[in-house]
């Protein structure tokens, strides 16, 4: 599952550009169980912020500089919906 979400998913968020970021992140993850993506540029540190928006996405700054990204739900983001 999370090979295809990965393969799947990922080209519809824009991260297959990863590669040629200036800075790529550290790693990225998806977890099945708790349907959660990480997108984890650095380590986060305990004097970091972190808020959760209206749509289920948590940003991690130090100041104006984004450290990581988790998307809940991330599942739903992606589904089609059939008539």
């Amino acid at each position: 599952m999370e090979q295809a979400f990965i393969t799947t998913v990922l080209p519809k968020l824009g991260l297959q550009h990863i590669a040629s970021m200036r800075k790529p992140p550290l790693w990225v993850s998806y977890d099945s169980e708790g349907d959660a993506l990480h997108v984890v540029f650095e380590e986060a540190k305990k004097s970091d912020k972190s808020a959760l928006d209206k749509n289920d996405i948590i940003v991690t700054k130090r100041g104006r500089k984004i450290i990581n990204v988790t998307i809940l739900n991330a599942t739903r983001l992606f589904s089609t919906k059939h008539n």
